[in-house]
């Protein structure tokens, strides 16, 4: 079961989307309205009146509907209630990501695409036990932690509380506390602690330094990915050194998605030049193509890359992953990617829903279609292991807490990675070694740095 995010955040995948958005109600009202004015009776067995000609004839078949269930049918419903009904099982028929819509599931997504909100910090699932704690944020800085158990926030037994009311309660206007009676994993003394809320980054960039690898973990596209991902990359070559830092794993596993023109963005950094990705549309004519202009440079000046992908990994993250590997400029380690495909399109009602419109399906650089196949990795490697959602008292003690100002700037250092515990890490890591063997044209010598268990051995793949 996945954890309820405090903001809102985890519990859907969300499609990769432009943020393209237009306004369709009037031109539903000149054409729906004409039609349930001039409907006939309820009683008639085919309505009569004059049907507005061209495309939208057939909607008298509909006005005729409309009228015979408002007026006959047993379960009585208002008239917006069948219209949205209509409406909703249209747009159901064309394929599983389209959909209409509510303003609040519209403030949701934007949420998603914004990429912050204001809270503690904590992912809870079912009966108030914390999922992970965002490190830095001050659940964490006061010590709450994966297993910790919330009883009581604002003095309501979490038991009491609707899950959904559970984000609402923890989440507030920075600067105002929250009490929240809690007890440890191991413990049957509860507590009661005051936290204060701060402005959060929805999805932080996590990075870690392996050796004289740098990893970055990137969950979901949103408004600040790009900027995120080029300051914690600047950040790890500070880090490491400039001339020490010998490669860099990118992890898009779990990543569901998000904005397209991030994701274009973010493969773009790594690739000096190519075509990213096609957006095709209905016909042939409507193709948009997103490329990057001869001349650009690579973020990591050409130094080997490994993207690690899973099941999850979708909608954007496979743009990035399948631009990448189609140029040769990465290896993908891992499990095939989830295979959705989608670019949507967001047209308002001036009421605040909206239509989540289908309008482009995703093909790679290679010609190569995501819908429903996803993106096979060069090498195939099962988790065996998760390190990105260990628990937090598997954080070294000698390290200390994330500071708050870098996590406000949306990058945490993850202290929980860790290929010891993950086969896929471990995975890209002994890539990674055998890559700069092959270029320093060693066959027997490890690169320095490297921090690999005992009896690995380093698998094939292209560099």
């Amino acid at each position: 079961m996945r954890g309820l995010h405090e903001a809102r955040g985890t519990a859907r995948a969300i499609p990769n989307r432009v943020r393209r958005r237009s306004w369709w109600f009037a031109g539903l009202t000149s054409v729906t309205g004409a039609i349930l004015a001039c409907t006939a009776s309820p009683d008639a067995r085919m309505w009569t009146g004059n049907a507005p000609e061209g495309p939208y004839e057939a909607l008298g078949v509909f006005g005729a509907a409309f009228h015979a269930i408002r007026a006959r049918a047993a379960e009585e419903r208002s008239e917006g209630q069948l219209v949205d009904a209509a409406i909703s099982g249209m747009i159901a028929s064309l394929d599983p990501y389209s959909g209409y819509v509510t303003a609040t599931e519209l403030q949701a997504f934007d949420e998603e695409d914004t990429g912050s909100y204001a809270g503690i910090g904590v992912t809870v699932e079912a009966g108030g036990r914390i999922r992970s704690a965002l490190p830095g944020a001050p659940a964490a800085r006061a010590g709450l932690r994966a297993g910790t158990i919330i009883e009581r926030i604002d003095g309501l037994p979490i038991h009491a509380i609707d899950r959904t009311r559970i984000v609402d309660l923890l989440r507030g206007e920075p600067g105002t506390a929250v009490r929240v009676q809690v007890r440890p994993p191991e413990g049957h003394l509860a507590t009661e602690i005051v936290l204060t809320r701060e402005w959060l980054p929805l999805h932080p960039v996590r990075t870690r330094m392996l050796g004289t690898v740098g990893y970055v973990g990137l969950d979901h596209f949103d408004d600040f990915a790009t900027g995120r991902l080029l300051a914690a990359v600047a950040d790890l070559k500070a880090l490491i050194g400039p001339e020490a830092i010998s490669g860099l794993i990118l992890d898009l596993r779990g990543n569901p998605g998000g904005l397209v023109v991030q994701a274009v963005a973010v493969a773009g950094a790594f690739l000096g030049r190519g075509e990213i990705v096609r957006l095709v549309g209905r016909g042939p004519r409507d193709v948009e193509r997103f490329a990057r202009e001869p001349g650009g440079r690579d973020l990591v000046d050409g130094l080997p890359l490994v993207v690690l992908v899973d099941g999850d990994t979708a909608s954007a993250a496979e743009i990035v992953a399948a631009a990448l590997q189609d140029h040769r400029r990465a290896t993908l380690v891992g499990t095939r990617t989830y295979g959705k495909g989608a670019v949507q399109t967001t047209y308002l009602h001036r009421d605040g829903r909206g239509l989540r419109l289908t309008t482009a399906w995703v093909v790679t650089p290679a010609g190569r279609k995501v819908q429903g196949r996803g993106i096979e990795p060069d090498l195939v490697v099962a988790r065996g292991g998760d390190a990105t959602m260990r628990d937090d008292d598997a954080v070294p003690a000698s390290h200390p807490e994330q500071d708050a100002t870098s996590l406000q700037n949306g990058i945490t250092e993850d202290l929980r990675i860790d290929p010891a515990g993950d086969a896929q890490l471990a995975a890209a890591l002994r890539h990674l070694e055998t890559v700069l063997e092959r270029r320093a044209g060693r066959t027997g010598s490890r690169p320095p740095g490297f921090d690999l268990p005992q009896g690995t051995r380093a698998p094939d793949g292209r560099e």
